[in-house]
């Protein structure tokens, strides 16, 4: 089977916060990424954090 990938996007706006959350399922892997106005705040891989600012 070649690669398989799947994204998830969604997007609210919280206290004037525009939130994006992004859940990517590629090759078995679940990645999460979650924007605030455009900047990158955490990326979770597999249910573990990888980057949190």
């Amino acid at each position: 089977l070649g690669n398989f990938r799947s994204v998830l996007t969604s997007t609210e706006v919280i206290n004037g916060k525009r939130i994006t959350t992004r859940k990517i399922i590629e090759n078995g892997q679940e990645k999460i990424e979650i924007e605030e106005d455009g900047r990158l705040r955490s990326v979770s891989i597999n249910g573990k954090d990888h980057l949190k600012l």
